[in-house]
């Protein structure tokens, strides 16, 4: 699933729910809704990971809320937030087994992927730091093993489009609460959790 077509499915699932609060689609590279109130530019955007879609891995893709003082998303301020930061307890630990579940699903590929890239990074770093990295992109095939977090940025694992529909089904039912906080921020408030 190429960014398009996650975009696509991101739309089509929560482009409506984001129409009935105001927002507007905003043409540009990465998914993005936006509205105006009070001066201040309200911001829903999606982007994908910057590694972008592995044929064996599948993705990640982000959700961001954004209050600023201009429609541009590039400079970040403290009214700037990732979804996990919305999630109640029980949505965090929600979202973590889901994560899991779409591991799950995703085929692991053969020994010989793996080996391919440790051989990769060894031209290039030591064999020592190439066998963490390569550890590393194995434990992504793997469960999550700590708890999420509402500090921590959480990519938003897929590899079909079922599993852009859950997270929007997520998304959806966390967006009434980020709208009110966003509200909050653009009053000046930008400190205030949900």
């Amino acid at each position: 699933m190429k960014a398009k077509e996650l975009y696509r499915v991101l739309e089509t699932e929560l482009g409506p729910l984001l129409a009935a609060h105001g927002f507007r689609k905003r043409g540009q590279s990465q998914l993005a809704f936006q509205r105006v109130v009070d001066g201040k530019y309200q911001s829903v955007w999606f982007k994908c990971d910057k590694h972008g879609w592995d044929s064996y891995a599948g993705g990640d893709f982000y959700a961001n809320f954004t209050v600023s003082e201009s429609p541009g998303l590039g400079n970040l301020g403290p009214n700037d937030e990732s979804l996990n930061f919305f999630l109640t307890d029980a949505e965090l630990a929600w979202a973590r087994n889901y994560r899991d579940e779409v591991v799950e699903r995703i085929p692991k590929p053969p020994e010989s992927y793996f080996e391919a890239l440790e051989a990769g990074f060894s031209k290039s770093i030591p064999a020592e730091s190439a066998a963490q990295l390569v550890q590393t992109v194995r434990d992504y095939f793997e469960p999550e093993p700590i708890p999420y977090r509402r500090n921590q940025t959480m990519g938003l694992r897929y590899w079909q489009p079922g599993d852009v529909a859950g997270w929007a089904t997520l998304i959806a039912t966390v967006l009434p609460r980020a709208i009110g906080v966003m509200q909050s921020w653009a009053g000046g408030r930008g400190d205030q959790e949900p």
